[in-house]
């Protein structure tokens, strides 16, 4: 390997504008290989595993192209595990340029961070090819001189493996010594090997027509579920219809309710406007009548005071000829008052007269009979 990178690097400083445009083409690529190994590793291995955020993410950006871009090179992959058939393998080679644009033009692991974690496989690959592009490097970037030095330092390493061959060589003997050994012991664990394998073979059988079986069931399951599923979308979708004609009828019942009730609301309003305009005009013809009748009552106010005035001197006055007239009519009772007491006097006065008229009469006619009989 020493060898090889000292060829590919020799002349260091001297090499040709060509050959130095090469070597700066051949780490340009493999820097180009690692940023994309870096994107790759941001992958789980299966593409159910990819976390929902990353995944509608990719989508978001680079549309729903990506999603079936990158389930296609998980399915590639899959086969590829099976067999390495040619066309398999180009196809492969096109998704993971696709998956590589696509990442890239995301900004994947760049501007936007994934939720998972990075394939470890992926990650110990891309430090082998960082230690090759390191070894390259180192290579391209030597004088002659400096290669001359690890050549001496490589030819005395290869000396100094030949002096030790001797070394080796008894070593080698006290090895297969030690191997005859334990070649009996290696027999023996190699018929136990085998016993266990052929036991493994048996369970792997076994597991195989487990398997097999479990299969058959579940696509039977599967085709029953399919069937019942099947059934159950068509009674959904006879539901479906039902209640979308229901719908039907019900929204033009409701649109036809609504129009009653619109125009209902409309003849309301408008007796609501009628009334409020007739109440405005009545409003108004009130208040014209009252200030009217606030007018009038300012003017029977000042005509009452007239009134009341002259009522009060009317009632003065009546008051004084109340007085003359109570005068006037004690006078008058105190006139028939004297004129029936005259008038008593004068029939007593009178019959106190007759009385003594006839007395004197009867005296008198007393004393002609007196006289006569004498």
């Amino acid at each position: 390997k020493l060898q090889f990178l000292y060829f590919i690097g020799k002349g260091g400083g001297e090499m040709n504008p060509q050959t130095k445009a090469e070597a700066e083409r051949v780490l340009t690529v493999l820097d180009e290989t690692l940023k994309e190994l870096d994107l790759m590793s941001w992958l789980p291995a299966f593409y159910g595993n990819i976390a929902k955020e990353d995944l509608r993410y990719l989508k978001e950006i680079r549309g729903e192209d990506m999603g079936q871009i990158l389930s296609h090179h998980y399915d590639v992959e899959r086969k590829l595990e099976t067999g390495m058939d040619p066309g398999e393998v180009s196809a492969h080679q096109n998704t993971t340029v696709g998956v590589v644009t696509g990442l890239k033009r995301a900004g994947y692991g760049d501007t936007y961070i994934p939720n998972g974690q990075q394939n470890e496989s992926v990650i110990r690959f891309q430090k082998v090819i960082e230690i090759l592009r390191g070894l390259m490097h180192n290579n391209f970037s030597t004088t002659v001189e400096e290669d001359d030095q690890k050549l001496q330092i490589l030819r005395d390493t290869v000396s100094r493996e030949q002096h030790a061959s001797a070394d080796v060589k008894a070593l080698n003997r006290e090895f297969i010594t030690e191997r005859k050994l334990r070649q009996t012991e290696v027999l023996n664990k190699d018929q136990a090997i085998h016993k266990l394998m052929e036991e493994l073979e048996e369970v792997e059988r076994k597991a195989h027509e487990d398997i097999t079986d479990y299969e058959r069931i579940a696509q039977e399951k599967q085709l029953l579920e399919e069937q019942q599923a099947s059934q159950d979308e068509q009674e959904l979708e006879q539901k479906v219809s039902a209640l979308e004609t229901e719908l039907s009828k019900l929204k033009e019942a409701n649109q036809k309710d609504e129009s009653a009730f619109r125009a209902d609301r409309k003849r309301k309003e408008n007796n609501l406007s009628t009334i409020i305009n007739d109440y405005d005009k009545e409003m108004t013809q009130k208040a014209a009548e009252k200030e009217k009748l606030q007018k009038e009552h300012e003017v029977d106010s000042i005509q009452l005071a007239k009134v009341e005035e002259e009522l009060k001197q009317y009632e003065e006055e009546n008051a004084r000829w109340m007085e003359e007239d109570q005068v006037k009519m004690d006078r008058l009772k105190h006139k028939a008052v004297i004129k029936l007491r005259l008038e008593d006097s004068a029939k007593t006065v009178q019959a106190f007269w007759r009385g003594f008229v006839e007395r004197n009469n009867l005296k008198k006619k007393a004393k002609k009979g007196k006289g006569k009989k004498k």
